[in-house]
């Protein structure tokens, strides 16, 4: 569930599409989610990614990419209301950043040797 700290606005409105891709070629592969979210996001992330989005996130909405092959989320972020706590997009970005260090951001099943992950921002926003 996502934080509740929408007193002072939500900024930072972000869209992504993440799509898993062969090195080969750098084509996209092809994925059967059955039009599934939570399919495609328990796919392509880790159960400590979602809880990022989750926490952290003051807005958040996913669908399935218009091509069926990958997961897209819309993020937005509020303003906490103690002043002292860390902004949200922040602990968003350090938590993400942290977790890819890691390798555990996107699930080690979504790719192989033969395959890479990628992620990119897109303008259409689901909310």
């Amino acid at each position: 569930m996502t934080n509740l700290d929408t007193a002072y606005g939500v900024f930072n409105k972000v869209s992504k599409e993440f799509k898993i891709f062969q090195n080969s070629d750098n084509t996209v592969v092809t994925q059967s989610f059955g039009g599934n979210v939570e399919t495609a996001k328990n796919f392509f992330f880790t159960a400590d990614a979602l809880n990022c989005f989750n926490t952290n996130a003051t807005q958040l909405s996913w669908a399935i990419t218009d091509d069926g092959n990958g997961i897209k989320f819309t993020i937005a972020f509020g303003v906490p209301k103690d002043p002292n706590q860390t902004p949200w997009a922040d602990a968003y970005k350090n938590t993400k950043q942290s977790l890819q260090d890691a390798n555990n951001w996107i699930k080690s099943t979504a790719i192989s040797e033969s395959t890479y992950w990628k992620s990119e921002s897109v303008d259409s926003h689901l909310f």
